[in-house]
């Protein structure tokens, strides 16, 4: 196989994942080829020849053009913030100063801390290596330089002055101790208008945390420059008139960025820099930026940040009203290039509800949306799998444009997690034959199409809304239906959502959690057209980065971050189940535990016998993620343990969340890893079914649906559906 993967050569977006039938959806498309042809299709099932399983796709009509020119298109990665210039103001001389907290320095690349940039080429730029910080005007000419660089994850002020009469001013202190430059230049030429970047310029993106930009249209004394470096507020130093003192803190849910002063009307945070972090005044008394706004004053800026790739819009469809809801795609073919540009149909406005309501994870999808780390780290997962399980093409491909973002399970340039994740660019990995190594096939939205495969076979009138929906609806999304069947893997979810199941549960209405590692991470979504959703990682917890001190929570929201366990919301509490181990060796069986005979009509194992241990992918239903049932977690004392895994290899590991020191002989096996089948009843006829385990809804499709995880799956749903009364498990 090509170690590089084939190039891409056709790609792109929706503006949204999911639309309502009748309603207007765009799609944006890069393609290398002359032109390409889009057609609307229905996906009945997720496949492809590395799955051993055929795609399913039906053709639907829709209104669109036979083919569309094709043009390439380009995403630009890197974050900052923007402001132009009110054209009344008159720039004679510059004064620009920051706090800079480097996470990331470069030998031969100058990292921009502030550039301002006026018509013709005029304007400053101040930028900072590994080897020294300099002063440059518009045309990239160096006005001053100093040998001394700030030090990397310490906070340095940098300082720049022009005069009127040409005298220049560098200067950089750390600790208190400062260095400086000076030299005198040809006076420089009044301007006006133009725009202020702080974290970008021809030079490069800034890397790391910046706080308290200052800029002037007149240079400044060196006392007003001891005075900035000492704290002392920008606008008291130097007033208001001819000055920027963005306020990049002050906002922290917002893009928009306020300045104190008139030199600008505010501006732009581009690309989502991680906002709600430390300043350099932090005094780590509080890590709750709410408590002490003032503190928390400064944005992390990355290079590689991505929130709105930008794209301009090459195919905008309005869907048929009777469109039945369900998954689909903008199918684009060039040639032999195809892609399938997925999003979900919901019901329309007013629509009578479906008996049955299935809700698409697609927060997960955009946590892990473009993860690299198949490709990037493919050696060490031979050794993490036992065996080389193979890559996706597109992975390959993908490891090599760090321009389209990454999932938040990946580290930025400068090591730092990734704590935004947005819809509005292409995501290779949203795709109905996305190949994923670790589960030798189907994961995600690819591993949900079968469940609406196996919907379809069984002739079920359904209705599929997502993540979104839930959190613009809360309960009155769920209100109506008679049974609410989750997806595969619901990970990242907000409280309105949590308690938008708990309402719909307790109103009288049948939950199925068939998935695994469900409502684990507390999550927001920010508002703006990208759907950018935002975690924070805390430490404690099984996961693939920590957010640093004072910056576990969310920018969006406020709220604290990390695993929903530690805000007393386990997924016990409505559930049934919560995570409690993972590991992508084999998958195993469950052992039958309860004697409840509907649950189990036509599965031929009696109480003690196991079944589910058979199937495409891992080889079982019990793998992958699993989750346990837990009275100290929340687990309702009247939930029944229908089933449990048995003979998990050594390779399925707790979590994190559960790893304590003790002095205790540990138990072998350790009896927590483990996946548990539950049923419960709440109150007002309400019910919940969970199976908690990722590879269960892979388990169904094993020989066509004639397999027991199925058979088991169909007694609830059809008991669920059908039967009003107040659930009666034994």
């Amino acid at each position: 196989m090509d170690r590089v993967g084939q190039p891409v050569r056709l790609l792109g977006y929706g503006d949204r994942l999911s639309v309502p039938a009748g309603g207007r959806i765009e799609f944006k498309v890069s393609c290398e080829l002359e032109e390409f042809a889009p057609v609307l299709v229905r996906l009945r099932r997720g496949g492809s020849p590395m799955h051993e399983c055929d795609l399913v796709e039906e053709e639907v009509s829709a209104d669109l053009p036979a083919t569309v020119p094709g043009r390439v298109q380009v995403a630009r990665a890197g974050s900052y913030v923007e402001a132009s210039l009110r054209s009344a103001a008159a720039v004679h001389g510059a004064g620009l100063a920051a706090w800079i907290f480097p996470t990331r320095l470069d030998r031969d690349r100058e990292q921009t801390v502030l550039a301002l940039t006026g018509p013709d080429g005029a304007g400053y730029r101040l930028a900072v290596t590994a080897l020294g910080t300099v002063l440059r005007d518009g045309d990239g000419t160096e006005l001053a330089r100093l040998d001394t660089a700030p030090v990397p994850r310490q906070w340095s002020f940098v300082a720049a002055t022009v005069t009127t009469d040409g005298d220049v001013r560098l200067s950089l202190r750390l600790d208190g101790r400062a260095a400086v430059a000076d030299s005198r230049v040809v006076p420089p030429a009044p301007w006006r208008g133009g725009v202020l970047r702080v974290g970008a310029g021809a030079s490069g993106f800034f890397n790391g945390r910046l706080a308290r930009p200052v800029v002037s249209a007149r240079g400044w004394t060196a006392e007003a420059t001891a005075r900035l470096a000492g704290g002392e507020d920008a606008v008291a130093v130097l007033g208001s008139a001819g000055v920027s003192a963005l306020a990049l803190g002050r906002a922290p849910a917002s893009v928009a960025v306020p300045d104190d002063g008139d030199l600008t009307g505010g501006g732009t945070a581009v690309n989502r820099p991680t906002s709600a972090v430390p300043g350099p005044f932090w005094r780590r008394t509080e890590t709750d930026f709410r408590r002490v706004p003032d503190e928390y004053d400064a944005l992390h800026l990355h290079e590689d940040d991505l929130d709105d790739a930008g794209w301009s819009t090459d195919v905008a469809l309005t869907l048929p009203a009777e469109l039945p809801s369900g998954a689909y795609a903008l199918k684009v073919t060039a040639g032999e290039h195809v892609d399938r540009i997925p999003f979900v149909v919901t019901p329309p406005p007013g629509a009578a509800p479906a008996p049955v309501l299935v809700v698409l994870p697609t927060w997960t999808y955009l946590a892990y949306a473009n993860w690299r780390t198949y490709a990037e780290f493919e050696e060490e997962r031979v050794a993490l799998y036992g065996e080389r399980r193979g890559v996706d093409p597109r992975d390959r491909w993908l490891a090599r444009h760090p321009e389209l973002g990454k999932s938040q399970y990946d580290v930025h340039t400068d090591g730092s997690g990734v704590v935004y994740s947005s819809r509005a660019r292409p995501i290779i990995n949203i795709r109905p034959d996305y190949y994923t190594p670790t589960t030798r096939g189907l994961r995600h939205f690819a591993q949900d199409l079968s469940l609406l495969d196996w919907l379809d076979r069984r002739g079920e009138d359904y209705a599929v809304i997502t993540d979104d929906e839930l959190e613009d609806g809360g309960s009155d999304a769920l209100a109506g239906h008679r049974v609410v069947i989750t997806g595969s893997h619901p990970e990242y979810s907000s409280a309105r959502m949590l308690d938008a199941y708990s309402e719909y549960t307790h109103a009288g209405g049948r939950l199925m959690y068939l998935g695994g590692n469900g409502f684990y991470h507390v999550t927001a979504r920010h508002r703006g057209p990208s759907g950018s959703i935002e975690i924070r990682r805390a430490r404690g917890s099984t996961t693939a980065w920590a957010s640093g001190a004072g910056e576990e929570h969310l920018s969006g929201t406020g709220e604290p971050g990390g695993l929903w366990r530690w805000r007393g919301r386990a997924p016990q509490r409505t559930f049934g189940v919560g995570m409690t181990a993972q590991g992508f060796d084999k998958a195993s069986g469950y052992r039958r535990c309860a004697d409840v005979d509907w649950v189990f009509h036509g599965v031929d194992v009696g109480v003690g016998e196991v079944f589910g241990d058979e199937g495409p992918g891992l080889g079982g239903a019990a793998g992958d993620e699993i989750d346990r049932a837990d009275l100290a977690l929340g687990t309702p004392a009247d939930a029944v343990v229908l089933a449990s895994s048995v003979g998990h290899s050594a390779s399925i590991v707790l979590v994190a969340d559960d790893r304590t020191i003790s002095y205790a002989v540990p138990t072998e096996p350790d009896p927590r890893v483990r996946s548990d089948i539950v049923i419960f009843g709440r109150p007002g006829g309400g019910a919940v079914f969970s199976v908690g385990s990722i590879a269960w809804s892979t388990a169904m499709t094993h020989k066509g649906g004639d397999n027991d995880a199925s058979r088991i799956t169909a007694n609830v749903l059809d008991r669920f559906r059908d039967h009003p009364d107040p659930l009666a498990a034994t």
